[in-house]
């Protein structure tokens, strides 16, 4: 099911403005003077980029249900029990569970909210670590050098919005958000352990995506991928599930691997001397038919014409 949305919403109403945040937040409580309220949001049910214009003065009081990542122009300070900031000043974030007290004042906020269990089982894959809970240890990031690759991950992101309707950029925005968010925030626990983790399961994808390319045109298997890097199968699988942004598993991998080598011959090949058949098989499809859906789904175009024009 596509759970896609791209909404949006302006009023001068506060009692609209109270509606809408309810409707798009959960429990929230809004107090402002008279002025105009506005929010563009983009995303889906896993997450979304959301920004927030307040040309007016307000208190929002809310509790949060999911995990929340915020930046502002001046004017938004916040307090989250007793510590207290300013978003255009650093960037911040409000954990499920958290009450937020935001008093914007003509400002515009942005977003980057994820889903809570869709972020736990990210970070899982990430890390390699099929018991890990996602908190956080701060409200804040964990370095200057993190806090500026974290907001120049956001403002790419930004740029993505208007293609977000396609699955494959919104899943690359939302993975990329990800990582970027679980290393520039602090998560509870030992960060060396994850950060050897992720490294080492970087490193299987890595040498696992090289070896594919290289044997491509061999009748190859995943159990051949695995042994050829040194890995176990479950341990290659979890590699590519968080490392592998458009092919989450091996078999993808593979297959587009294939099919990419296959529209190189395609592309330079005779069609007087070459068939579509010979292609196919010697990139490891022995079903022409299978070889043609996946040339089209890749490449939107039938191979035949590829290889004719």
């Amino acid at each position: 099911m596509n759970d896609f949305f791209d909404t949006s919403v302006r009023t001068s109403d506060a009692a609209e403005t109270q509606a809408w945040l309810q409707a798009q937040y959960g429990h929230v409580v809004v107090q402002a003077d008279r002025g105009t309220f506005a929010e563009h949001a983009v995303g889906d049910a896993s997450f979304s980029m959301r920004r927030l214009t307040w040309r007016c003065r307000a208190e929002v009081i809310y509790e949060a249900d999911r995990f929340f990542f915020a930046t502002s122009t001046p004017g938004y300070a916040w307090t989250i029990g007793s510590e207290t900031g300013e978003y255009s000043v650093e960037p911040g974030l409000v954990q499920p569970g958290h009450e937020l007290i935001g008093r914007p004042d003509d400002t515009d906020l942005h977003l980057i909210a994820f889903d809570t269990d869709w972020l736990i089982e990210t970070a899982r894959a990430i890390y390699g670590d099929d018991d890990l809970s996602v908190r956080f240890a701060g409200t804040g990031p964990v370095s200057r050098r993190l806090r500026d690759y974290w907001l120049a991950t956001v403002r790419w992101s930004l740029t993505q919005a208007p293609l977000m309707t396609e699955p494959l950029v919104r899943a690359h925005v939302r993975r990329t958000l990800a990582i970027a968010t679980l290393e520039a925030f602090p998560l509870a626990g030992d960060p060396r352990e994850r950060r050897a983790s992720a490294i080492e399961q970087a490193s299987i994808y890595t040498s696992a995506t090289s070896w594919m390319d290289d044997h491509a045109s061999l009748p190859v298997t995943v159990d051949d991928v695995a042994r050829a890097v040194g890995s176990s199968v479950a341990g290659l699988r979890r590699s590519f599930a968080a490392n592998g942004q458009l092919s989450a598993t091996p078999e993808e991998y593979l297959s587009t691997a294939r099919v990419s080598a296959a529209h190189a011959d395609l592309v330079g090949a005779d069609p007087t001397s070459v068939t579509l058949r010979d292609v196919a098989a010697r990139w490891g499809f022995t079903d022409t038919a299978a070889f043609v859906e996946a040339y089209r789904a890749a490449y939107r175009v039938d191979p035949r014409r590829t290889l004719e024009r």
